[in-house]
């Protein structure tokens, strides 16, 4: 695997821990599974009444990709939709899949992922945390 895929900022994200864990009382959970490497992510979302998310939480075993996708995700999750994840994911997938931009303004680190367009089967493990969030917030 190149050493692009795993510069700097994407292994400072993977060891970010503050929004590692779970949850006390998550409002809306969901748990993924990449049943071709055993990764596995529960991401936990608190949100208010009009469903903006106040805060999230991830718990991660995973590779690093993974680990750095999740920690992205809960740092900046606050004040998001279920809408805007969903949007954000069609943003990632199209990045890696179809060789498209990578997102910009508060979602612009995962820009660190765009190396992993060349390796396919590593894209789940960028999307799963995603896919989980999509799922939790559905």
């Amino acid at each position: 695997m190149s050493d692009e895929i795993y510069a700097k900022e994407l292994l400072r994200w993977a060891a970010d821990t503050s929004h590692a864990g779970r949850l006390p009382e998550p409002r809306r959970e969901a748990t993924v599974n990449n049943a071709m490497c055993g990764d596995k992510v529960t991401v936990g979302f608190d949100v208010d009444p009009t469903h903006e998310i106040i805060a999230c939480k991830h718990e991660t075993k995973a590779c690093v990709l993974t680990q750095a996708s999740a920690s992205i995700l809960a740092a900046k999750a606050d004040g998001e939709s279920a809408d805007s994840i969903a949007r954000l994911k069609q943003k990632v997938t199209a990045m890696l899949k179809d060789g498209g931009e990578p997102p910009t303004g508060k979602w612009s680190a995962y820009a660190i992922f765009a190396p992993v367009r060349e390796h396919k089967s590593r894209h789940t493990c960028v999307l799963l945390p995603l896919e989980a969030a999509e799922k939790a917030l559905s």
